[in-house]
């Protein structure tokens, strides 16, 4: 004997759309996901402000990891010290939660390589009783840990990420947080706009905590963030998945 189930019109008609919203979501939110895209995806990733350049290429051979190369360069405030990184970098996904309407995220990742660095004004003695400032210049071997994770809607985004980097001599180490909002819900084919409050915090070469605001631009597997410090400093990234 068989059995056969039948939706009511009404029935499947939410079926559909609540599976079809899940899928937009999954898709939105691994396109959002740094810095794993999804599965044999290459992600670019370039972003900039008054104290960092970043330059990081990643391929993920499946969903839930991916290797790359990162290069970072970090300069403080008043421009006397400077780290240009160079590393070899492990990312994980180490959970997701699928929830109706909402996803979260946690990603790690390891980086090992190598770091210039440039100190100003080091005093340095021409003979007793007499000194001179001097550049002093190092290459050591470093150290990136990245522990990050984001909870989002198709209106609501929220992260945390936690970045180590460390030498011998230097100790380098960012906090950000963010939190935004699209005024309506996007389609994959759509133009998505977002507005995103944002806090670091610096320890090292500068220690202070700035806020700042920018707006995200992303279609299909585009990325793009525009905005300002309460310094009145630019920042800007670009991401492309593909």
């Amino acid at each position: 004997m068989h059995h056969y189930f039948v939706l009511s019109p009404k029935a499947a008609t939410a079926a559909v759309i609540s599976g079809i919203g899940i899928c937009l979501l999954s898709f939105t939110a691994n396109l959002e996901a740094k810095p794993i895209a999804f599965a044999e995806a290459v992600t670019m990733m370039h972003e900039r402000d008054a104290n960092m350049i970043s330059t990081e290429v990643y391929y993920a051979p499946k969903h839930w990891w991916s290797l790359g190369i990162a290069d970072l360069k970090m300069t403080s405030d008043d421009k006397q010290r400077e780290m240009d990184s160079k590393y070899a970098q492990f990312n994980f996904l180490l959970k997701r939660w699928n929830m109706p309407g909402a996803q979260g995220n946690i990603f790690a990742s390891a980086g090992f390589g190598w770091a210039d660095s440039v100190k100003q004004g080091v005093m340095g003695v021409v003979h007793p009783g007499h000194s001179v400032a001097q550049t002093a210049r190092y290459s050591e071997s470093a150290r990136r840990f990245v522990l990050q994770g984001d909870y989002e809607t198709r209106q609501f985004y929220s992260s945390l990420k936690f970045d180590v980097q460390q030498t011998p001599l230097f100790y380098e180490r960012t906090d950000t947080g963010q939190i935004g909002f699209s005024p309506v819900a996007h389609d994959y084919e759509d133009l998505a706009v977002w507005f995103v409050a944002q806090v670091k915090k610096y320890r090292g070469m500068s220690d202070k905590t700035e806020a700042g605001a920018f707006v995200r631009l992303f279609k299909k597997n585009i990325w793009v963030e525009i905005g300002v410090t309460e310094g009145r400093k630019p920042q800007m990234m670009l991401m492309v998945n593909y």
